[in-house]
C-alpha cells in the first residue's frame, strides 16, 4: 500500500518545499483530498492520545525526519524491526522512493491489543533539485535510514539569502 503523506503532517503547519510526489494531472486532486482527510484524521487521533492513522489502521507507514544544510538534504527514516535486506532505496529525477516491507514473527499469538504494524510501506518525497544519484550515501543503523542527498554548485548557487529588517 503507498502512502504520501503531506508534508504539514511532517512538520505540523510550516509550509516548506518538501511535499509528497504527485502528477499533475485529474488525479492530483483526489489525491489531495485523500491526504487532506488523512491528516485530518491523523490530527484527529493524536489529539485522542497521540495514536496515528498508521497504528490505527495497521498499516505500516514510517515516519521521517527532514532537514537541510547550505551543502544537502538529510533524510532520517525511522524503520524499527526493518532488516536492510528488506528495503529499497530509488531516485528518479527529483523523486526520492523508500520502499520496504516489516514482517511479521513467524509465530502468530492472540493479542488482546496491538499497536505494532507490519507489512509493505512506500514513501515518496518531492525535493526541490534533481540530485546526482551517485553522490547520494545511505547509512541503516539501529532501525533508522539516513540518506544524504548533497547539493550541486548550480543548486547552492540558485538560492538567494533575502536581509530581514527589524521594524522602526
Amino acid at each position: 500500500m503507498t502512502y504520501l503523506t503531506p508534508q504539514s503532517a511532517w512538520y505540523g503547519q510550516q509550509p516548506t518545499w518538501f511535499g509528497p510526489a504527485m502528477a499533475a494531472n485529474a488525479n492530483s486532486r483526489a489525491l489531495s483530498a485523500a491526504q487532506s482527510a488523512q491528516r485530518e484524521m491523523d490530527r484527529f487521533l493524536n489529539e485522542l492520545g497521540g495514536w496515528s492513522s498508521a497504528a490505527a489502521t495497521g498499516h505500516a507507514v514510517p515516519r521521517l525526519s527532514l532537514s537541510e544544510t547550505d551543502n544537502s538534504v538529510e533524510i532520517e527514516v525511522e524503520l524499527p524491526g526493518v532488516d536492510e535486506k528488506d528495503l529499497d532505496v530509488a531516485l528518479n529525477e527529483d523523486v526520492l522512493t523508500i520502499k520496504g516491507e516489516k514482517r511479521a514473527d513467524e509465530q502468530q499469538k492472540d493479542y488482546c491489543h496491538q499497536e505494532r504494524t507490519f507489512g509493505r510501506f512506500t514513501r515518496s518525497i518531492s525535493l526541490p533539485f534533481d540530485p546526482d544519484p551517485k553522490t547520494v550515501k545511505t547509512l541503516f543503523a539501529k532501525g533508522v535510514l539516513k540518506i544524504t542527498l548533497p547539493k550541486s554548485a548550480g543548486v547552492k548557487q540558485h538560492t538567494v539569502k533575502i536581509p530581514v529588517r527589524a521594524a522602526a
